[in-house]
């Protein structure tokens, strides 16, 4: 394995969940593989994305992201403002915004959710307040400015878009305009973690990514509870919750190689 360079230290928001428990699987609980199946979402699943999204992060992200003193919006109005905000990535992107959903057949239900923005995409998460912008969707939706102050009303500017803003900075900073996948976020519902789910989300991006010559890089950036998790499949950290793969790992580490970290000044 090549000695990486430093990483950086620049720290940035998390928007894969520490939800993926999947480093300690008790194997009796793993869910059988044809138990499970990967399926897209839809428009009509925002609503439970924005559940599951709501589920999976912790209270002190909510605390941050949404502090208490800017608005008395129910914990229902804030689910749905969020997956009003969501709706546009799923009803004008679908081949851009990949959400995908891990459903457990038994019983129908989501166990688990994540979005692959795919490999040429601006470099501009989707969650941001200035989305809408760049990709037209207040005039596709036909939201007043009223419409769209009032779904952003109880959420910190500071702590939501600032620091998203930062996020795609550095991403840029690390990635420059190498196409490559980026994951945000992935979520497991929590019965269902510790059993395989977020594994299944995360192969169902290795297999296009890997299917081309060389590889495609895939992108995220991870809790530190999840760091482990994430290594295990592949991914090196390039910053301090910064994480690329490129390419499949051999047991013993074959394959790390292609990966390069790129030194960022902090």
């Amino acid at each position: 394995m090549a000695q990486p360079k430093d990483t950086a230290t620049k720290t940035s928001t998390t928007t894969t969940l520490p939800a993926t428990q999947e480093a300690t699987i008790d194997t009796p609980k793993r869910i059988a593989d044809n138990d499970l199946r990967i399926e897209h979402c839809t428009a009509e699943d925002a609503q439970r994305i924005a559940e599951i999204i709501y589920e999976c992060f912790p209270p002190p992200f909510w605390t941050r992201k949404e502090p208490p003193h800017l608005s008395s919006a129910s914990p229902t109005t804030r689910t749905q403002r969020l997956a009003k905000r969501i709706t546009p990535t799923l009803l004008f992107h679908p081949n851009d915004f990949q959400w995908i959903k891990a459903v457990y057949i038994p019983t129908n239900e989501i166990a688990g959710i994540a979005n692959w923005t795919t490999p040429g995409m601006p470099v501009h998460i989707h969650f941001r307040r200035s989305a809408s912008a760049l990709y037209g969707w207040q005039d596709k939706m036909n939201w007043s400015d009223a419409e769209v102050d009032e779904m952003w009303e109880h959420v910190s500017d500071e702590a939501w878009n600032g620091t998203s803003e930062k996020d795609d900075a550095l991403r840029k900073e690390l990635m420059g305009n190498e196409p490559h996948w980026h994951l945000a976020p992935l979520a497991t519902v929590p019965k269902f973690q510790g059993r395989g789910v977020g594994g299944k989300l995360l192969k169902w991006a290795f297999e296009r990514a890997d299917a081309t010559v060389p590889p495609t890089p895939l992108y995220l950036e991870s809790a530190p509870t999840a760091r482990g998790v994430y290594m295990r499949y592949g991914f090196v950290p390039v910053g301090e919750a910064n994480f690329v793969r490129r390419g499949p790992v051999g047991k013993d580490g074959e394959g790390n190689e292609r990966v390069e970290r790129k030194e960022v000044e902090a």
